[in-house]
């Protein structure tokens, strides 16, 4: 049985406590993927929502997830990272859209497909350790 909606944005502001007090000690890469848990999160609670017939549009989890998304690509040192930073800021940009389109069409697949994308390219930030 998958999680609620409740049970979701409960679980996300524990881990949202726990990263603020990460996040004053965090270097660069800790701080990426601090962000990337919290998309996660934000992601997660609107899949959660629409499995349980909410409407995400205009919610705090959809403008939480595309600040994340926003600040990961403002947040790019496109100088340092020439053409890594152009390829991420290309991901980024996708799934902004992909966000969008699932919060427009208030699809829980939509959501699962932009989660499954998040968790990859959070993995990999994972292996950077």
């Amino acid at each position: 049985m998958p999680p609620t909606a409740s049970t979701v944005r409960a679980t996300g502001l524990y881990r949202r406590l726990q990263h603020e007090s990460r996040a004053a000690a965090a270097d660069p890469v800790e701080l990426v993927q601090m962000l990337y848990d919290e998309l996660e999160i934000a992601v997660g609670v609107l899949g959660a929502m629409v499995r349980q017939g909410q409407r995400v549009s205009a919610t705090e989890p959809a403008h939480r997830a595309r600040a994340i998304l926003i600040g990961l690509d403002a947040g790019l040192d496109r100088e340092a990272g020439a053409d890594v930073a152009e390829a991420l800021s290309r991901v980024y940009r996708s799934m902004r859209r992909k966000l969008d389109d699932a919060v427009n069409a208030n699809s829980a697949e939509g959501f699962a497909e932009l989660l499954d994308g998040i968790v990859t390219i959070s993995s990999a930030w994972r292996q950077l350790r």
